[in-house]
């Protein structure tokens, strides 16, 4: 009887193994088949001549931000949206804040006391103030008593925006 248990435990652990593994594959095939896609846009519009880095933020809705440096030589940041109805978004990367310079804004606020920085991102979110997506800079960190927030600041100023906390 025993014997049973343990082989259907075993069973069980190996079905449940081979589950969770197949869906986190299929997850990450989907997000790197999106990004692909994002690429192919930007390459075939000639938006840039070479890309130095690719990331997905998933927010009120999901955005590929490929950042790259043009033929002509300027530095580009594009944000590419998973739904076709939206909008791409194009900003040189001179016009807006750089990732040292939003961490400054979030580190310079009195309000906040960031114990550890645990992500930073680019990632556009719809602001209702102006009724159209805006690219924004996500800093996601834990408080001093271990809380993760995420602390939102516009790329076009760095000045905060939005703060979700516990």
């Amino acid at each position: 009887m025993k014997k049973w248990i343990l082989v259907t435990f075993i069973v069980v652990v190996i079905l449940l193994s081979w589950r969770i593994t197949s869906l986190y594959q299929s997850t990450m095939n989907y997000k790197l088949d999106e990004q692909e896609k994002a690429l192919l846009k930007v390459k075939e519009e000639e938006l840039l001549k070479t890309v130095n880095e690719v990331s997905t933020y998933y927010g009120t809705a999901a955005y590929h931000v490929v950042i790259g440096d043009t033929h002509s030589g300027e530095k580009k940041i594009i944000w590419v949206p998973e739904d076709a109805k939206k909008d791409t978004i194009i900003r040189k990367q001179d016009e807006g804040v750089t990732k040292e310079k939003a961490l400054s804004k979030l580190y310079n606020n009195p309000d906040l006391d960031p114990k550890e920085i645990r992500s930073i991102k680019l990632g556009v979110e719809w602001d209702s103030k102006t009724s159209k997506d805006r690219p924004i800079w996500e800093i996601i960190y834990l408080d001093q008593n271990d809380r993760i927030t995420y602390y939102r600041s516009f790329f076009s100023t760095g000045d905060y925006w939005k703060i979700i906390k516990p």
